[in-house]
């Protein structure tokens, strides 16, 4: 009995750390794809601005009021450093006087090493003219083959942090970003790292600084920051010089386990001493175990469904987005309250891939979701449904407002100039709105009369928004048709 028993509980005991690995590993996946995304967008931004200064280098505030408006959550301040290292540019406001920034790590590495044009990513420092504490994203600047300057992309260390700390990871739980040079670049947990964090380096013997050790992993041991035992699940960017480190406390993921350990110890010495009471525990252990079972199957859908984004665009997927579409018009039937749905469709979309290829079709799908997001509200529900097409959720929103949502997305869409590889895109897009009926509407029949609308739009011109008035009344069009690019 006792055999059997060990045997059992060191199985039970395994399987909860492999999960505990699959949470760890699934977390530090999504937050890759994250950090992924912003150096990504960061530096298409950078070398966009650098190609427009060496074309013109006293154009530099009207660059930067041109580019900075679609990434006002991730850019700090975008700045220009000249050859001498003063500050001679900043998105912020004009410079009363002439800032020295020589003495910045990320104007020495350009500097120092001229004819590498390689993005760097700074630790995070105190701006002297934001007076935030950023991480520094920076490019040479190169003009006829002489170094004259550098680029800065400030994005506040916050913006990682806030992003961190929606994820529930437990109370000893830990998310961090750290460069390869050994600094953290931003970590998050709910004990207070502020100053831990100040002047720290990670240790050199932590398995993802060997570079002949695998790009992604697990270990266990004490956590650099704060010493404790955990179990840890790293991704390593060598493109960007970071990891991405998620830490779980095995004294949260296995209290449960321990728990039961216990409780089953307790059952077995009872049991040696009365059969009868043997089976009694055992029938409660295995209600309770089958209990805990189940709890841990919910934690795992939840984390798939924190994970439910389009990894193009960064919108919702279509399943998260139809699932939230339902709760939401459940909630808007319960009290009474408007709710609008919009689908949008680009235009000609096939002649973007056929003329430029997919991956400049790729680039309109993202920056037509980057346009969509600066324009709606913090709770609109903004998702893609497939290919080119994307739907809103509008929740408190009637008609007439739906409308007006849809119009100024369709014009910014317009007036949108989208920078490729392969020169400067423009796309117009086609809508279609319906707002739900009260005792009539379910999700399905939403989306029915707003695709219809969307197909009214399509066949009257496209580049246009049209209105389901009603479940049996023809759609109304909105907009004037326009050439598309």
């Amino acid at each position: 009995m006792w055999a059997i028993l060990n045997a059992w509980l060191k199985h039970e005991s395994e399987l909860v750390e492999q999960a505990a690995r699959n949470d760890a590993m699934n977390l530090a996946i999504a937050f890759e794809e994250h950090v992924h995304s912003v150096v990504r967008y960061a530096d298409a931004l950078i070398q966009d601005v650098r190609e427009e200064l060496v074309k013109d280098p006293d154009a530099f505030q009207t660059i930067a009021k041109t580019k900075l408006p679609r990434y006002e959550t991730l850019v700090g301040q975008l700045a220009l450093i000249d050859a001498e290292g003063w500050l001679v540019g900043s998105s912020l406001d004009s410079l009363a006087k002439k800032v020295d920034l020589s003495d910045r790590e990320h104007f020495r590495v350009h500097r120092d090493n001229l004819g590498q044009d390689q993005l760097f990513v700074s630790k995070p420092i105190l701006g002297r003219v934001s007076g935030i504490w950023s991480i520094q994203l920076t490019r040479p600047v190169i003009n006829d083959g002489k170094f004259s300057g550098v680029v800065v992309l400030s994005i506040p260390v916050t913006f990682f942090t806030d992003f961190y700390k929606q994820i529930n990871i437990g109370s000893h739980g830990l998310i961090a970003l750290v460069g390869l040079d050994r600094v953290p670049r931003a970590a998050a947990s709910s004990i207070n790292l502020d100053a831990r964090l100040d002047g720290m380096v990670v240790p050199g013997d932590r398995p993802y600084f060997d570079s002949t050790k695998p790009d992604k992993g697990f270990y266990r041991g004490p956590s650099a920051i704060d010493h404790l035992d955990r179990l840890t699940a790293y991704r390593r960017l060598k493109e960007a010089g970071l990891v991405v480190i998620v830490q779980l406390s095995p004294a949260e993921y296995l209290a449960a386990s321990r728990e039961r350990r216990q409780f089953l110890i307790f059952c077995a010495a009872a049991i040696s001493i009365l059969l009868l009471a043997f089976a009694s525990f055992l029938y409660f252990a295995t209600q309770r175990h089958l209990k805990n079972t189940a709890a841990l199957k919910r934690a795992h859908d939840s984390l798939q469904k924190i994970i439910s984004i389009d990894l193009l665009t960064g919108a919702r997927s279509r399943r998260d987005f139809l699932e939230t579409l339902e709760s939401e018009l459940g909630r808007s039937l319960r009290h009474d309250a408007p709710l609008s749905l919009v689908l949008l469709d680009i235009d000609f979309f096939k002649q973007v891939n056929d003329t430029y290829g997919h991956p400049i079709g790729d680039v309109v799908l993202k920056e037509l979701s980057s346009l969509c997001s600066a324009v709606l509200r913090t709770h609109d529900v903004f998702g893609r449904l497939g290919g080119e097409e994307f739907g809103l959720i509008l929740p408190h929103t009637d008609a007439e407002g739906a409308m007006l949502v849809a119009e100024k997305l369709r014009v910014a869409v317009e007036n949108a100039v989208i920078p490729t590889d392969r020169g400067p895109v423009r796309i117009t897009v086609s809508a279609g709105v319906a707002s739900a009926i009260p005792a009539v509407d379910d999700s399905s029949r939403l989306i029915v009369r707003a695709d219809d609308a969307l197909y009214t739009a399509k066949q009257t011109g496209r580049n246009r928004v049209c209105f389901a008035s009603s479940a049996g009344s023809s759609p109304q069009s909105d907009g004037a048709p326009a050439e598309i690019n």
